[in-house]
């Protein structure tokens, strides 16, 4: 067999066939296109499902609102702390969703119209970096709940404790990561605007198991723990007085941010599948403050009890699963260990919703939009849910303050990326995307800029977080100490750098302008938008008509100037 034509059958078959239903010259496909209204299949309740299952109602949404304790704030500190940063966190995700809502395109493509053409792979490279660290760690959280979960079933289990990778696992430890992550595999198969079902199963199922927790700990613990009473006794940190009780209280804040800002980075790859723009905006406002607040103080009270039930416990149980194994441990009998069984099972698949909604759909999005003639987004789920491997997350997180120090750092780059987003698209171009220019992959379309590149962009983004790197630095290698002005500016780095990289895109574009900011495609090219949509009547949510504001919005969404009366 000739190998030439071999090679060429093989390119034939792995090759993705591109859309050929416009005039579009770039490779383009179902999974980077604008999405048509068959494939929005999301409403209200689609995304009250959605946060709830890759938000807070996890190990994550969990363990960070015990973590920020670590910091010497005391137990109401903190939840004022949690209530603050998800209150913030609930206004972005209604903020940086609304594109993806109103235009159905997913994170890449928008990235086209701020960054450039060619520019996107800057943020692109850091949320595919961001994609592989969180399925590791997500990863190591859903197999620690099956190893829970496996010691309940099968006592003997725990015999598997031979240590690996330096001491940092035990051979129980990674069976249960592998197991894990091959559970995952199947799941990865179905397309996210299928998911509506398992976002129900899964967010109901894990919230009923954290409510009878909560129940159960603090009926059996005759109350809410030692930590209520006295945390720096319980928790052995010095609690923060003074100056640094509001430094602490700052961090802990920047810190819930940081926690949950690759699902703001996130929110248009789900919202693109909205039915209409208006359904995330009430579900992520409510839900994200909500989950989030009642997640993390069940998690602080059901550690807080632990302390009080278990004396003996070396370190407090920040995570669920170390709490659901002390039960398992000390409570010893069998209805303890069917209790444990359930409840850890809930969160095996909390965190297959996780892992595969918020990590392995991102990364696969964000692959196929590097690669659109060889990747899938599917095949690009796949290969992220394989690079769970390469980031070894055994090594990556060993407790609370390490948690803290992980997902803050990401806050330094992230905040600089979303001051410019919000510059872009809500100041200069007042909401207004050209969809078809983001597709021209040459210097006719508008987002080419200089050489493919927006350098207003390229160079906000660092103006926004080089002065954070030495409190980053500091951060990484001694929490505990402080650097002169280095930390401050560190413990507010998300706020920090959203504000300077912002504004400095804002004057590099007042300087130099952008040609065409407000500029619309003519025509629904794409086939987006219904008759409905173009013609102003997009249903309400009873299915009757809505009158001004949709006429409003859609027909300035096709660039048409309209008056306040709703005219053209």
């Amino acid at each position: 067999m000739d190998r030439s034509s071999a090679i060429q059958r093989f390119v034939r078959l792995v090759e993705i066939r591109r859309d050929g239903d416009t005039d579009i010259q770039s490779h383009i496909t179902k999974d980077t296109r604008p999405l048509p209204p068959s494939r929005r299949t999301y409403g209200p309740w689609t995304f009250v499902g959605l946060w709830m299952v890759t938000g807070s109602f996890n190990v994550n949404g969990w363990a960070t609102g015990s973590s920020v304790i670590s910091l010497g704030l005391n137990v109401w500190q903190a939840i004022l702390a949690i209530i603050i940063g998800n209150a913030i966190l609930g206004l972005c995700c209604v903020l940086f969703g609304a594109p993806g809502a109103k235009w159905h395109i997913a994170f890449p493509q928008w990235m086209r119209q701020i960054f450039g053409i060619r520019g996107y792979m800057v943020p692109m490279l850091v949320r595919i970096f961001l994609s592989f660290v969180w399925i590791a760690t997500n990863c190591w959280y859903g197999g620690q709940c099956l190893k829970v979960f496996l010691l309940c079933i099968w006592p003997s289990f725990a015999n598997l404790k031979t240590e690996l990778a330096s001491g940092t696992m035990m051979t129980s430890d990674f069976v249960a990561f592998l197991l894990f992550v091959l559970s995952c595999l199947p799941l990865m198969w179905f397309s996210p605007e299928h998911y509506k079902i398992p976002f129900l199963i899964g967010s109901t199922t894990v919230a009923t198991a954290m409510v009878v927790l909560l129940i159960w700990a603090v009926v059996r613990a005759d109350g809410g723990g030692a930590l209520l009473a006295d945390t720096s006794a319980a928790a052995g940190i010095e609690p923060a007085k003074g100056a640094k009780l509001g430094w602490a209280f700052v961090s802990a804040t920047v810190a819930i941010i940081g926690s949950s800002a690759t699902h703001m980075f996130s929110q248009s790859d789900y919202t693109r599948y909205a039915r209409k723009p208006g359904d995330q905006v009430l579900a992520q406002a409510v839900m994200v403050p909500l989950g989030g607040i009642g997640v993390a103080t069940i998690g602080i009270l059901c550690t807080s009890c632990a302390y009080t039930l278990y004396p003996q416990l070396e370190k407090l149980p920040w995570n669920p699963y170390n709490f659901l194994n002390a039960v398992r441990m000390y409570e010893d009998s069998q209805g303890a260990r069917a209790g444990v069984a359930f409840a850890s099972l809930a969160f095996v698949m909390s965190q297959w919703g996780i892992v595969i909604a918020a990590n392995a759909v991102v990364g696969g999005i964000d692959l196929a939009a590097v690669w659109p003639r060889w990747i899938t987004l599917r095949r690009g789920g796949y290969l992220t849910i394989l690079g769970a491997f390469i980031m070894q997350p055994w090594s990556l997180l060993n407790g609370a303050s390490d948690f803290l120090t992980v997902v803050g750092s990401f806050s330094v780059f992230l905040g600089p990326f979303m001051g410019i987003f919000f510059v872009d698209y809500y100041l200069l171009r007042k909401r207004t995307i050209k969809l078809m220019e983001l597709y021209e992959e040459s210097p006719k379309s508008l987002y080419w800029y200089v050489g493919g590149f927006n350098w207003r962009a390229v160079i906000a983004w660092p103006a926004g977080f080089w002065f954070l790197l030495p409190g980053l630095a500091q951060r990484a290698t001694d929490p505990g100490a402080v650097w002169a002005g280095w930390t401050r500016l560190y413990n507010l780095a998300w706020f920090l750098g959203f504000s300077v990289a912002g504004l400095t895109y804002l004057l590099l574009a007042l300087i130099s302008p952008m040609r065409e900011l407000c500029a619309v495609d003519d025509e629904d090219y794409f086939g987006t938008f219904d008759d409905r949509v173009l013609s102003g009547k997009e249903p309400s949510e009873d299915g009757s008509p809505t009158e001004l504001q949709s006429t409003v919005d859609a027909k300035s969404a096709f660039g048409q100037q309209v008056t306040a009366d709703g005219s053209v």
